[in-house]
């Protein structure tokens, strides 16, 4: 019985690509959150500098309009 069981392979492929399906979301998902904590913190900065700037005066107040 075990040998038979051990042999029969008919469910071995769905295993296969559940198991590739599910290392690429996880690949993704890994990607995607560094992906957005590198906009975050660029967002961040940029906003840090323009406050910075118009608190010195080194930019115009008018920066805002159109």
């Amino acid at each position: 019985m075990w040998a038979e069981f051990l042999r029969d392979e008919s469910g071995q492929a769905t295993v296969e690509y559940i198991l590739l399906l599910s290392g690429t979301i996880i690949g993704a998902a890994a990607l995607s959150k560094a992906i957005l904590r590198g906009m975050e913190n660029g967002i961040l900065s940029l906003g840090n500098q323009l406050q910075k700037d118009l608190k010195t005066g080194r930019a115009d107040l008018g920066i805002w309009e159109n």
